[in-house]
């Protein structure tokens, strides 16, 4: 996965219209990625260890959103 662009996540409309001109502009599938300051008080007692999820969290949850483009 390539990393695309980060931005700070205000409403779920917002993302979709991001991925849907990412995905247009690129030509191929783009994926978001939620990231929190404070993940584990986010996930509660779905929390990990980091090295497993990467600090990845759902994006509807995020404060920041990271979107990558998958591989063709």
């Amino acid at each position: 996965m390539n990393y695309l662009l980060k931005v700070k996540f205000e409403s779920e409309a917002q993302i979709i219209a991001i991925k849907t001109l990412l995905e247009a502009q690129y030509g191929c599938k783009v994926r978001p990625r939620g990231r929190h300051s404070n993940r584990k008080a986010v996930l509660g007692g779905k929390y990990g260890p980091s090295w497993l999820k990467q600090n990845d969290i759902p994006w509807r949850k995020a404060e920041t959103v990271a979107f990558y483009q998958l591989s063709k």
